[in-house]
């Protein structure tokens, strides 16, 4: 009765989504901390905005899903899409600098190719053709990139499987498809396709669809142009599994990233430990000589830090580890619901503390009101189904996987890289390989989830967040995750579309040793800090698979410092 009421309450969600309210988002506008006035401030689509004042600061009104553009004669233009929560954006602009095209053009093209050649197993925007690698990001012109995992499984023939899932792509005579702006109207031309380098002027039926990594489309001008004129109706570019991912010498593993750089790791580089100075009211607490005087000075600071869902977090957090199992804890509980229960951000904060708490049926029950606060949001299925199998309902947990998966098809949004859709089949996988009696698969429905090896997965509660992951391997050597707005705004972009804040990595246990992830936070262009959530998971998809669950305040900015170490080892049986 309860699901049942639950999927009710989805449903009526999902039919009230786009009945959304109007945010009043103000904030400061600076570049390099200075205040910038007269930045012009717009919603994007819209010929009227504002501009900031002498200060740098603004006050406008805007829907979730609308973007704001911030544009400055001089400056990077900024964009944001506003989300339910966006009340504070506090925009810091970088000046734009362009670079002389003659003086890196050929070493560039050289080094682009290396460099892209190692990032193939990781990043999916890349393609291998008969003429090298093409990054999207810069290949010159558009290309669209079809993900293998989300062709159509049921369909026969690989024209059937891309019906309906690239953009501009129609079905043409017989078994063929075309191409918008492939020849005229008139006279029509299809597109050549190419698998794995070798070159098909009709479409490839002998290929078995399951073994596609990805596909990308170059379109008919510019196929034209690299391929000659066999190529003027565009070109279908295939890469099967495996076939161009760079591996270890001597090793079926792929490259490590941090070895390939030659980036080595200096201990100067990130302080020690990853601290800050507790707030007043915190060190107040931390004085009390019993459970009532803190909760009194709960109650006081209340007063002044109240309206902050992150000033009852962190009352929480030290409840929770210095004063646990006391009724005021639950107090504090219970005034946080009530004050924050329309915030999903300040929710998403109370389930990782309550999770590092092993309270795991409250942590379900919050994921379950996120869920219907934001049904269009990934993360909401993700977080969800990730919950439901953690509390050992494995077959409520595959079927709002499923659901994604029938939900993205339905919303058309193409994947990236390896961002929301790439945990989510990843989790799959995992579930149905170690739970195959609990959801009742046959043997010949069962699937290998034996990744091996570590798997790091990041989650934060505020999408505004910007910050810098290093990774030091064993040896020393080093390459930094950099999740900001300048370095990574196709994933940022997609991150906001699809509504997710997550990313995953993947440790090569081989390479043993300790392992060092290190943090700097950049801001959330707010004032409250953010949370970020990292589980780390030893011998992922192998039944001795263990977790370990890490939840930490991001607050104090720019500094370097150690988040976690992790030790590899090639066999972990006695962990």
């Amino acid at each position: 009765m309860k699901s049942l009421i639950f999927f009710i309450l989805l449903s009526f969600s999902l039919i009230s989504w786009s009945q959304t309210n109007t945010n009043s988002i103000k904030g400061v506008v600076t570049s390099y901390d200075a205040p910038l006035p007269n930045v012009n401030i717009s919603l994007k689509g819209s010929s009227s905005g504002i501009q900031t004042d002498s200060s740098g600061k603004y006050q406008i009104n805007a829907s979730p899903r609308d973007i704001l553009v911030f544009s400055y004669v001089g400056m990077k233009t900024v964009e944001i899409i506003v989300e339910d929560v966006t009340k504070v954006l506090n925009i810091d602009m970088l000046p734009m600098v362009q670079e002389l095209d003659e003086v890196t053009v050929e070493q560039r093209k050289k080094k682009g190719q290396e460099a892209m050649a190692i990032d193939y197993a990781t990043k999916k925007s890349i393609i291998q053709t008969a003429y090298g690698f093409i990054d999207a990001e810069n290949a010159g012109y558009e290309m669209n990139f079809v993900d293998g995992a989300s062709l159509n499984g049921g369909a026969v023939y690989l024209v059937d499987a891309l019906i309906g899932i690239l953009p501009g792509l129609r079905r043409g005579e017989g078994n063929t498809v075309l191409l918008r702006g492939g020849g005229s109207l008139e006279n029509p031309k299809p597109p050549i396709f190419e698998v794995d380098g070798v070159i098909f002027t009709s479409s490839p039926d002998f290929l078995d669809l399951n073994s596609i990594d990805r596909i990308a489309i170059i379109p008919g001008l510019k196929g034209a142009i690299r391929y000659g004129n066999i190529a003027s109706g565009g070109v279908i570019i295939i890469n099967t599994k495996g076939k161009f991912i760079k591996r270890e010498e001597g090793s079926n593993k792929p490259y490590d990233q941090a070895k390939l750089r030659n980036n080595k790791f200096d201990k100067s580089m990130a302080t020690s430990v990853l601290v800050r100075a507790a707030p007043i009211y915190i060190i107040n607490m931390e004085k009390a000589d019993s459970d009532e005087a803190a909760y009194t000075v709960f109650q006081e600071q209340k007063k002044i830090y109240g309206s902050s869902p992150y000033f009852f977090l962190a009352s929480l957090k030290h409840f929770y580890e210095k004063r646990a199992n006391n009724p005021f804890t639950f107090k504090i509980e219970s005034e946080f619901k009530d004050e924050f229960e329309d915030n999903p951000d300040a929710l998403k904060g109370l389930a990782y503390l309550l999770e590092d708490q092993k309270r795991i049926e409250e942590v379900l029950s919050l994921y379950k009101k996120i869920f219907i606060k934001r049904p269009r949001y990934a993360q909401s299925y993700r977080d969800l189904a990730n919950m439901y199998v953690v509390n050992q309902q494995y077959k409520k947990g595959l079927g709002i996987y499923a659901r994604y998966k029938s939900f993205r098809k339905m919303d058309s949004i193409a994947a990236i890289e390896d961002g929301i859709d790439a945990i989510m089949e990843t989790e799959t996988i995992n579930l149905m390989a170690l739970r195959p009696g609990q959801l009742a698969i046959s043997e010949s429905d069962r699937v290998d989830g034996d990744v091996g090896g570590i798997r790091v997965l990041f989650e934060w509660n505020n999408s505004e967040t910007e910050f810098d992951l290093q990774f030091v391997n064993p040896e020393s050597r080093y390459f930094v995750w950099s999740h900001t707005l300048e370095n990574e705004p196709k994933r940022i972009y997609d991150e906001k579309i699809k509504g997710y804040s997550s990313k995953q990595f993947l440790i090569d246990e081989t390479q043993e040793g300790v392992w060092k992830i290190n943090l700097k936070y950049l801001g959330n262009k707010g004032y409250d800090p953010t949370y970020l959530k990292t589980t780390i998971y030893y011998n992922y998809g192998k039944p001795s698979q263990k977790e370990v669950i890490e939840v930490t305040e991001m607050s104090e900015k720019n500094v370097n410092r150690e988040l976690l170490s992790i030790v590899a080892r090639s066999n972990f049986s006695n962990r």
